[in-house]
C-alpha cells in the first residue's frame, strides 16, 4: 500500500468516526430537547391542579366559616374534584412519555441509553 492510499483510508475512517460522533450528538441534543419539552407541559398541568386545589380549599373554608353543610357531591367540588382526577393522569401519562424517550437510543443502537447519561 502507498504512502497516498494509507493516508486516504485513515481520512475516510477518520470522517467516518466523526460522521458517527456529529450523529450521536444530533440525536442526543433532540431527546433532550423533546424531554424539556414534555417537562415544561407537566409543570403547567401541576400548576393547573394546585390552582384548582386552591379553589377546592377557599371554597371548603368558606362554607365551613358560614356554617354551610359540606358534602363531596356538591357541584362545585365535584367538578374540580373530577377535573383534577383527570389532570394527574394526563401527567402521568406525559412522565411515561418522558421515560420512554430516555430509553430510545440513537439509530443504530434502538432502546438504549448512552453510557453517561444520567437519570433525572
Amino acid at each position: 500500500m502507498t504512502l497516498m492510499d494509507d493516508f486516504m483510508r485513515r481520512t475516510e475512517d477518520g470522517l467516518k468516526t466523526l460522521k458517527e460522533a456529529a450523529s450521536g450528538i444530533a440525536f442526543s441534543v433532540e431527546r433532550q430537547a423533546r424531554i424539556a419539552g414534555k417537562k415544561i407541559e407537566v409543570m403547567k398541568v401541576r400548576r393547573m391542579v394546585q390552582k384548582l386545589c386552591t379553589e377546592v380549599g377557599e371554597y371548603v373554608y368558606g362554607e365551613y366559616a358560614m356554617e354551610r353543610p359540606l358534602t363531596m357531591e356538591t357541584p362545585f367540588i365535584k367538578e374540580r374534584m373530577v377535573s383534577i382526577c383527570l389532570m394527574k393522569s394526563e401527567m402521568q401519562a406525559m412522565e411515561e412519555e418522558i421515560e420512554e424517550i430516555r430509553r430510545t437510543g440513537p439509530p443504530g443502537r434502538p432502546d438504549q441509553t448512552e453510557e453517561g447519561e444520567k437519570k433525572a
